[in-house]
């Protein structure tokens, strides 16, 4: 079985945990393939729609995982085992994510790996008020698009504004699809901010060049 570049890089992250809970699984190919390379010693697929539900047990069925991979329809974390100690929650906006960090019990989860389609900042902004920090960050590529991964682990953070809008890790390490995608960002904010009229949205406009010109 084959993961998605995105997938297979947040996989790679669950490696020595003992209890994977994948949330928002859809077809239960990334609780699967975890089991299968030993990353995990078991799984639960939860989901909370039931198509992609139905779809996930059939699969973890017809890869006779039943024993190792528990499928759930659920939402959020609300309901993962007592004993879950790795997260993953992959293809949703970073509002979405952050509102399911903010009001569910998070039990004994040791890490969490994020992987936001969207609003990035978001998640970094609720990090001090759900007691977990920043442990890696990742920016690449999978077809065509650019994503990010965080990951985040129990402790203490104090983040400033340029950190919560690019990434502690990002900023320090510049890799190189963070710096491609800024510096597209950058040339476009210049040729929008020259033909502009609108006071206050050159403002907010500016400031967002200036911030990205002092992270590259």
């Amino acid at each position: 079985m084959k993961l998605s570049r995105r997938l297979t890089l947040c996989a790679k992250y669950t490696d020595g945990f003992l209890n994977l809970a994948d949330i928002g699984t859809d077809h239960a190919l990334l609780p699967i393939v975890c089991v299968n390379n030993g990353y995990v010693l078991k799984a639960q697929a939860i989901d909370n729609k039931r198509g992609p539900f139905v779809i996930a047990y059939s699969n973890v069925k017809r890869h006779e995982k039943t024993d190792k991979i528990t499928v759930k329809l659920s939402d959020g974390i609300s309901e993962i085992d007592d004993d879950t100690d790795v997260v993953v929650i992959a293809g949703m906006g970073g509002d979405l994510i952050s509102q399911i960090l903010l009001k569910d019990d998070k039990k004994q989860v040791k890490r969490f790996i994020l992987q936001p389609n969207k609003k990035t900042e978001d998640i970094r902004n609720i990090l001090d008020e759900i007691n977990y920090k920043i442990v890696d960050e990742l920016v690449f590529e999978d077809q065509k698009k650019i994503y990010d991964i965080i990951v985040i682990e129990k402790g203490k953070t104090s983040l400033t504004e340029n950190e919560i809008l690019f990434g502690p890790v990002n900023m320090s390490r510049k890799p190189y699809y963070f710096v491609k995608r800024l510096t597209k960002e950058k040339d476009y904010l210049k040729l929008v901010i020259e033909n502009i009229e609108n006071d206050e949205e050159k403002i907010a406009l500016v400031k967002r060049l200036k911030q990205i010109e002092e992270v590259l």
